[in-house]
């Protein structure tokens, strides 16, 4: 492998790429698969039933069977907080990520983009993920030295806070790897437990059929009426336990890309009733949003109008 391609390197072009952090991690068995069966065994990821698929559980936790060749895993994260964010009380409660363009399009093109760099310095192959395989990415960025697990799931770290997105490339290369994370920083703070409406968080564990970001995104039935009372006015996604984690408060770490994460198109929530599929296309057009369907979006947004009549 030549001199100028180091792992020191790629964190470098990682960075120039607009990656708010770059680490290498060693693709050797992952020890949250363990874990990762309890969860499934106990019927905490609802009804999305491709994440319970044995094909791909087994693959979550060997490297191997997604790519035989793999010698690395370089994880990268990207942060999207911005200085401003939409206002609830016009727009309705949309987690921040989701407030602009798709991540997954734009993060993918750059993990792409650091590969092909690397394929222009030396002879290897690898594979990209931005939250699209079977992957335990969160593992793998606490082995990447990115930051530890804290007790709301999300991976957090004392620099960026946790409004960061991670994204890997597996390659075929013997690379050097970074320090584990494996410090929880979290301590005796159970804000973001405390702080969670639908009382879907356990230190560590969060039970998906209760989650507020399920049932505004995923779910495409009418949720329980008792959950469905404590969803305040979020209507895509929730960042409760990020807006009051302790972490968060200290990171003085935004995004300078502040054009990725924000939309002036967005529908305010009083738009959303009347609002047509032409319309619902166009004015979301590359948006994370789509995901949930407008009459998805539509239900979010009466029960948000029906909780602040209450």
């Amino acid at each position: 492998m030549p001199e100028l391609l180091t792992s020191a390197t790629i964190k470098a072009k990682a960075r120039e790429l607009g990656f708010a952090a770059c680490g290498i991690a060693s693709p050797e068995p992952l020890r949250t698969q363990v874990f990762f069966r309890s969860w499934l065994e106990n019927n905490m990821y609802a009804d999305m039933r491709w994440i319970a698929k044995e094909e791909t559980t087994a693959k979550r936790g060997n490297l191997k069977l997604v790519m035989p060749e793999v010698q690395s895993v370089i994880c990268v994260a990207m942060h999207y907080r911005t200085e401003s964010e939409l206002d609830k009380s016009t727009f309705g409660g949309i987690a921040r990520y989701a407030q602009g363009i798709d991540y997954h399009d734009f993060m993918t093109k750059r993990l792409r983009d650091l590969l092909h760099w690397m394929q222009e310095q030396t002879e290897c192959n690898g594979r990209v993920y931005v939250d699209t395989g079977p992957v335990l990415e969160r593992e793998l960025a606490q082995r990447a030295g990115i930051g530890w697990a804290g007790k709301n799931t999300l991976i957090m770290s004392r620099e960026l806070g946790s409004y960061f997105l991670l994204g890997e490339i597996l390659v075929d290369l013997p690379l050097q790897f970074d320090e584990p994370h494996w410090q929880d920083y979290c301590g005796s703070c159970t804000a973001c437990i405390d702080a969670c409406p639908t009382d879907a968080l356990k230190p560590h564990e969060l039970d998906a059929n209760r989650c507020i970001s399920f049932h505004t995104i995923e779910n495409r039935e009418e949720p329980p009426t008792e959950l469905a009372e404590k969803f305040g006015d979020w209507i895509f996604g929730c960042d409760a336990c990020q807006e009051v984690c302790p972490w968060n408060h200290k990171s003085t770490f935004t995004s300078d890309e502040p054009h990725l994460w924000q939309r002036e198109q967005m529908p305010k929530l009083d738009e959303w009733e009347n609002i047509s599929q032409e319309e619902f296309s166009a004015r979301l057009s590359k948006s994370p949003i789509k995901r949930a369907k407008r009459a998805g979006m539509q239900r979010n947004a009466k029960i948000a109008n029906d909780n602040e009549l209450r």
